[in-house]
C-alpha cells in the first residue's frame, strides 16, 4: 500500500493539498501566539528616578553657567539637585622639573547631583538601556548644553 493513492489522499483518508494547508494554518496560530503570549526575554523593569553624583572636567566657564539648576526637560534627567563649579586641577612642570597641582586660569570643573530616570531589573539599574555604574561616561543634554562626564556617586 503507497503512503499517497492515485487521487493524493494520504494512506486512503486526506488529500495531501488538505493536509499541507492545515498544517500552514496551525503553524501560522502558534507563532501567533507563542509572539503575543510568548515569555518576555527580559527581566521585569520599574521605572524609578535615582540620585547619581556626575563630575565634568575641564569645561569652559560659559558651559558651567550654561547647566541648569532644578527641573530638567528631558527624558534622561529630571533634575539637577545641586551644581558645584571650580577651578579645574592641573599638574605644572617648574624650572626644576618638580610637578605641582595648581588651578587652571579658565577651565572650570563642574560637579552635579543629580536625579536621573533610570529602569530597575532584576540584575541592575539601566540608564538609557546600559547599566549604570560609578565611573561611566555619559553625554548628557541639558537642553542649552550637551556634555561629557562620568559619574561618581551612585545613590540607591
Amino acid at each position: 500500500m503507497n503512503p499517497i493513492d492515485d487521487k493524493g489522499r494520504l494512506f486512503g483518508t486526506i488529500n495531501i493539498i488538505d493536509l499541507l494547508a492545515v498544517l500552514l494554518v496551525l503553524g501560522v496560530v502558534a507563532a501567533g501566539a507563542a509572539f503575543v503570549l510568548g515569555a518576555d526575554d527580559q527581566s521585569i523593569t520599574n521605572q524609578q528616578q535615582t540620585t547619581v553624583t556626575y563630575q565634568i572636567t575641564g569645561v569652559q566657564p560659559y558651559v558651567a553657567d550654561a547647566i541648569p539648576e532644578g527641573p530638567v526637560r528631558t527624558d534622561a534627567i529630571a533634575a539637577v539637585e545641586n551644581k558645584t563649579v571650580r577651578p579645574t586641577e592641573v599638574v605644572v612642570q617648574d624650572d626644576a622639573g618638580e610637578l605641582h597641582e595648581r588651578p587652571h586660569p579658565r577651565k572650570k570643573t563642574v560637579t552635579l547631583r543629580l536625579t536621573l530616570n533610570t529602569t530597575q531589573t532584576d540584575d541592575d539599574i539601566q540608564f538609557e538601556d546600559e547599566p549604570l555604574e560609578v565611573g561611566r561616561d555619559l553625554t548628557l543634554d541639558f537642553g542649552p548644553v550637551t556634555v561629557n562626564g562620568n559619574v561618581t556617586v551612585l545613590n540607591t
